[in-house]
């Protein structure tokens, strides 16, 4: 005897399921993929704009300490005048 046909569509069934789940499953893997990339990405964007604000905080730091020490260097200049005029 034959297959009957409740038989026959559920095996039709089990083997659309199976092709879907093949394709859901390579799916998968190709978005997991380039989700991997994307984070490679991001993570290197990261340490690029933490190399570039280090670099910018150390140009302040620097800029400010200059500043603090040209102004010093007038006051003493002014100073040493004041001590010491001379005439000209």
């Amino acid at each position: 005897m034959g297959k009957s046909r409740i038989v026959k569509k559920v095996e039709k069934l089990e083997k659309e399921a199976d092709d879907l789940r093949r394709k859901a499953e390579k799916k998968g893997k190709q978005i997991q993929s380039r989700a991997s990339d994307r984070i490679g990405e991001i993570t290197k964007e990261e340490k690029k704009s933490r190399k570039g604000l280090f670099t910018l905080l150390l140009a302040g730091a620097g800029a400010a300490t200059a500043m603090v020490m040209k102004k010093k260097r007038d006051q003493e200049l002014d100073e040493a005048l004041w001590e010491e005029p001379r005439s000209i």
